[in-house]
């Protein structure tokens, strides 16, 4: 059955209920090969040339085909029910196309510490099945734990090739991290690093931070994190106000190198357009001093002080050991990362540190289910 109204059409595709089908959009996802290049399934038609009061001229519905003819030059479209009942159902769930990199997302508390996802080095660049455990567990968890890579430096690098592609900052593609007396951050010292994300500096920071010890035979320099999307949950439940803060407040970061000079102003919560929590960025080390009013000053440092004792709460913190050719990676834009501190004198500590983009990860999950077709 198929019916037409002013903007928009509906039929019976796959059950008992109509679904409707707005013109514009029929038009504009004409499937012929004027309208999507056969090869590249690019569109090549340009959006804004179809007219505004464009409606079907004629209409059928015959052997599983919806077949229109436009009052835009006459022009034909003709739509698989296939193909409509997908686009129906991603329509139903808000979703721009089924996607097989959609995920569960797990949140997560010191109930971890016993659980975090753990993969041996030499399978998961050989296996692309562990490889894709790998990968999900970045997206569901954020946080992972790589065991027995090879001692070399540039072996992140090598990994991170191996995924994706490697994110460049204006600490290069590849950053040794080690005690330094000229250092040049807190990471560079023994001193304790509070739980933090990389480069919230960037208005689009590295969503995937990946380091690699080289060595570590010091002492202390337990590796802790935390998942910044449960204590952002916990500071909803507990605050919905501070919360509110916190996602419409921009705050300033700045980090520099002899390459660059980055500064940035993003709200420590990102939300996305149906108001989930997309980016978590925290760094204290790296804020730089706020500009706002005496009023939203408080009502800032009041949200941000509770956000900030949830984040050092024992019970929303895993703590590790990382040992000589040990990985973690983390999703960046999600899970915070830090350590205690550590003797400098009782033994050489030296890890080399990559980005990606949070989608290569999602990238290479959908190439390695493609080819698993």
């Amino acid at each position: 059955m198929l019916t037409i109204y002013k903007n928009s059409l509906s039929l019976q595709l796959d059950g008992p209920e109509e679904s409707e089908f707005n013109f514009m959009w029929l038009r504009d996802n004409c499937q012929c090969e004027d309208c999507l290049h056969p090869v590249t399934r690019e569109r090549t038609l340009i959006t804004s040339d179809i007219p505004e009061n464009i409606s079907p001229i004629a209409s059928n519905v015959a052997d599983g085909k919806l077949s229109i003819m436009w009052n835009d030059q006459q022009h034909q479209s003709n739509y698989n029910f296939e193909w409509l009942i997908q686009q129906n159902k991603q329509q139903s769930q808000n979703s721009n196309f089924d996607d097989p990199a959609v995920g569960e997302l797990k949140l997560w508390d010191k109930s971890l510490e016993d659980n975090i996802p753990t993969f041996d080095y030499k399978q998961l660049t050989n296996d692309d099945s562990i490889l894709l455990a790998w990968c999900e567990a970045i997206r569901d968890i954020g946080l992972t734990i790589v065991r027995g890579a090879p001692t070399k430096k540039g072996e992140i690098e090598r990994f991170a090739e191996h995924v994706g592609c490697v994110r460049e900052t204006i600490y290069d593609r590849l950053h040794d991290v080690n005690a330094d007396p000229n250092a040049y951050n807190v990471a560079q010292t023994s001193l304790e690093l509070k739980p933090h994300t990389d480069m919230p500096n960037y208005n689009n920071p590295p969503g995937v931070q990946m380091f690699h010890f080289i060595k570590n035979e010091a002492k202390g320099g337990i590796s802790t994190a935390v998942d910044g999307y449960h204590v952002a949950k916990l500071l909803k439940d507990h605050d919905p106000e501070a919360y509110k803060v916190l996602s419409e407040t921009a705050v300033p970061f700045r980090i520099y190198s002899d390459k660059g000079d980055i500064v940035s102003s993003n709200p420590l919560l990102t939300l996305d357009t149906d108001g989930k929590l997309k980016v978590f960025r925290f760094s204290n080390q790296v804020a730089q001093p706020l500009s706002l009013s005496n009023t939203k000053m408080n009502e800032f440092y009041h949200a941000y002080r509770l956000l900030g004792k949830l984040i050092e709460d024992p019970n929303n913190m895993v703590q590790f050991r990382l040992n000589t050719g040990d990985m973690m990676a983390t999703n960046n834009l999600r899970v915070m990362h830090g350590r205690t501190s550590y003797d400098i004198n009782s033994g050489s500590r030296h890890l080399q540190l990559s980005y990606m983009d949070y989608d290569d990860v999602l990238s290479r999950i959908r190439m390695i289910k493609k080819a698993s077709l």
